[in-house]
């Protein structure tokens, strides 16, 4: 083999240094390029999760919210039911305290004999036996304890009742008109 001058040889090193340095200047360049695309790759991952977490607790916060508020809302509701129902439970007590001092009808007393055939007894209020003895004769008469008034005729064999106490009326039109009644006291 021959001998290569020192220049030669200087050249060749100067040359291969020159070649290293820029395939260390290229492997420095790969390596932040792909360090850069890593950290933008995981700081668009979690960027994307912390979004997902962020939309996902303000979801829960407004499903708390809203469970909250109906709960607030239903328990308003109820509470206003409730004293709306002890408004008109109070009404008709005062109606039938009322009522107490009411005297039977003629009236009454007819509509509820027309409705009964064949043999009877009565239920009434003793105070109300002059007037049902007036309209009915010698009719069987039964002491009712705590009867507001009104008539109540009873078949002999106990098969029909004929209910027209005040009592039962009262709570027919508790029955049919309470939500009539509510809506005009309540409509404001």
């Amino acid at each position: 083999m021959e001998k290569l001058p020192n220049k030669d040889i200087e050249r060749m090193i100067t040359f291969i240094k020159h070649e290293a340095e820029e395939k260390v200047k290229e492997i420095e360049i790969r390596s932040i390029q792909e360090y850069n695309t890593e950290k933008a790759l995981i700081i668009t991952q979690e960027l994307d999760k912390m979004e997902k977490d962020l939309f996902y607790n303000q979801k829960q916060e407004e499903i708390r919210k809203f469970k909250e508020e109906s709960n607030i809302i239903n328990k308003y509701n109820l509470e206003y039911v409730k004293k709306k129902n002890e408004i008109i439970n109070e009404i008709f007590s005062l109606l039938e305290e009322k009522i107490k001092e009411e005297k039977l009808t003629e009236e009454l007393i007819k509509e509820t004999v027309s409705k009964i055939g064949g043999e009877y007894f009565v239920l009434c209020k003793e105070e109300d036996k002059k007037i049902v003895r007036k309209m009915l004769g010698n009719v069987e008469i039964k002491k009712v304890e705590e009867f507001l008034g009104g008539i109540i005729l009873v078949s002999k064999d106990s098969k029909t009742v004929i209910d027209n106490s005040y009592k039962s009326r009262i709570e027919s039109i508790k029955k049919y008109h309470s939500s009539e009644i509510i809506r005009n006291i309540f409509s404001q």
